[in-house]
């Protein structure tokens, strides 16, 4: 990809479910290749935000915390950084009863890249959610987990393509081709 001496509007966001410290503490988080979730996510993050693609956080309400707590709070590595997009919700489905389809509808966003908790809850509605809503969706196979075991996870990872999204591997992804930052 040449590049471009000005900046154009990104029509890809990178979704980061539902991973809070609650969850970081009490569950296994082991990716498909054996890499914890928040070490494969920090590389994660840090590839689109250099490729100049938005990062939307989804958080879930869960009513024994207030949404300051620190069982609620994105883990330090893998904080919300100023621009980023924190949008709470309160059902798997990142999509039902939230805001995050006029945010995304707002910054023209078409693409989703979709990462985080739990591979069989909050992730699978959310990709069920993105198809249904039209959003070209691709699901970051070694960039979700959940409290199970690796045979769940790659079962997730065959069958979400049935449904219409594209499954690959992070370092399969050519974020560049997808964001908007220009080449130094």
């Amino acid at each position: 990809m040449a590049a471009t001496a000005a900046c154009q509007a990104c029509d890809t966001a990178l979704l980061v479910i539902d991973v809070q410290n609650e969850y970081v503490r009490v569950l296994n988080l082991a990716t498909i290749d054996g890499i914890h979730l928040v070490d494969r996510l920090t590389e994660v993050i840090a590839r689109a935000r250099g490729a100049g693609i938005p990062v939307a956080y989804i958080q879930h309400r869960d009513p024994r915390f207030s949404t300051a707590s620190w069982e609620l709070a994105i883990p330090e590595a893998i904080a919300a950084r100023e621009g980023d997009r924190v949008i709470w919700k309160s059902s798997p489905d990142a999509f039902r009863a939230t805001e995050l389809l006029s945010v995304l509808q707002g910054l023209g966003i078409h693409r989703l890249l979709i990462c985080g908790l739990s591979t069989s809850g909050c992730v699978d509605a959310t990709v069920f959610g993105a198809v249904q809503h039209g959003f070209e969706t691709w699901v970051l196979a070694d960039a979700h987990s959940g409290a199970g075991s690796l045979d769940a996870l790659n079962y997730y990872n065959t069958t979400w393509p049935a449904v219409g999204a594209t499954v690959i591997r992070s370092d399969g992804v050519d974020f560049a081709a997808f964001g908007c930052a220009t080449s130094p």
